[in-house]
This record gives C-alpha cells, sequence and structure tokens, in this order.
C-alpha cells in the first residue's frame, strides 16, 4: 500500500489536493463574513471538494474509462464520509488552540483539519471513485 504514495500520480494528487484545500480555506474564511466558523466550515466544504473532483478528474485520474457521472457520484459519497471529520476537527482544533491564546485560531485550526483526511482519500479515490471500469469488469 505504501508504494502508492510514492509516485508521479500521488504528488499530482497533492498539488491538486493543495490548491482545492486552500480554496476550501479561503472560501471558508469569505462565507465566516455572514456565517458563524461552524456552518462556513460546512459551505466551505462544498467549493473544496467541486474543485477537487475537478482538477482529480483532469489532472490525477485522467485514465479512469468510469464515466464522469459516477466519478463524480462516487467522488461526493466519499467526501461526504469525511465531512463529519473535517468538521469535527476544526471544531475542536480552534476551541483548544484559542484556549492556549493561539492568534488566528480559526484560520489554523481549519487548515490542520483539512489535511487529515489525505492519505485516506488518496487511496478511495484511486480505488473506487476514479477506479478503471475496464479494471472493474476483469
Amino acid at each position: 500500500m505504501i508504494r502508492h504514495f510514492f509516485t508521479k500520480q500521488f504528488f499530482g494528487f497533492l498539488a491538486v489536493g493543495g490548491l482545492a484545500a486552500f480554496l476550501h480555506w479561503l472560501s471558508r474564511i469569505i462565507l465566516n463574513m455572514w456565517m458563524s466558523f461552524s456552518s462556513a466550515v460546512i459551505v466551505a466544504y462544498a467549493v473544496g471538494i467541486s474543485v477537487a473532483f475537478i482538477l482529480n478528474s483532469f489532472f490525477v485520474f485522467p485514465k479512469s474509462s468510469k464515466p464522469k457521472r459516477k466519478q463524480a457520484r462516487d467522488f461526493v459519497m466519499v467526501n461526504l464520509a469525511f465531512l463529519p471529520v473535517v468538521w469535527g476537527a476544526s471544531i475542536v482544533f480552534e476551541r483548544g488552540l484559542r484556549s492556549i491564546g493561539v492568534m488566528y485560531s480559526q484560520a489554523l485550526a481549519h487548515g490542520i483539519a483539512v489535511a487529515i483526511p489525505m492519505f485516506a482519500t488518496f487511496l478511495i479515490y484511486k480505488f473506487f471513485a476514479f477506479k478503471d471500469a475496464e479494471y472493474e469488469r476483469k
């Protein structure tokens, strides 16, 4: 399993994921002007997964012959499963950082939380969401 993390594909995933995570994080900051931190994390999550799906499907997993509609469905299912992890970690880390007096506790906590599912999602995307349809029939 470790061998999958030392590939060009994984490093592409990190680059794409980094950009999607940054946009997720930045949109949370902007949304936080109109809604609570907790709500902004959830809404920004949709921004992040939208960007992540588009970039992953074109740059990281372009050889998948699985129909885009099924890729999108599976990608959203995976990300919905990780939403409670990212949301919960954001809330817990923010409270913890704030309690010890860390400045910008929301930004830091959210940034850490967005990175948590990175390794697991790569494998799930590779072998589930973007799995080659031809491989499934064998």
